[in-house]
């Protein structure tokens, strides 16, 4: 999932999320007293609730981009059969600077 320039998609958007998660997690806790303040959404804190998935949804994207990264390890090509056979083959040819 990475592109040209080798940025996971994820590491932005996870960051995204798990800030706007942990200040509306943070408003939710801070107004949890304010019955007022949530007596259209049925007494529910909506924010802490949502606030609570962003931060969730936002921390599994980190993880998601940290695994591929430690996963996708650079190596050189002739250490991979398809490298040496492309070495061996552009020997071969003569296309070797």
């Amino acid at each position: 999932m990475s592109g040209a320039l080798g940025l996971d998609i994820r590491l932005p958007i996870g960051g995204l999320f798990a800030l706007l998660g942990l200040l509306l997690t943070g408003y939710g806790a801070a107004t949890a007293g304010d019955s007022a303040r949530y007596a259209r959404s049925l007494s529910v804190n909506v924010n802490l609730w949502w606030g609570a998935v962003m931060l969730l949804f936002g921390l599994l994207m980190l993880s998601a981009a940290a695994r591929a990264r430690r996963k996708a390890s650079a190596r050189p090509a002739e250490d991979s059969p398809e490298g040496q056979a492309t070495e061996a083959r552009e020997h071969k040819l003569g296309l070797e600077r």
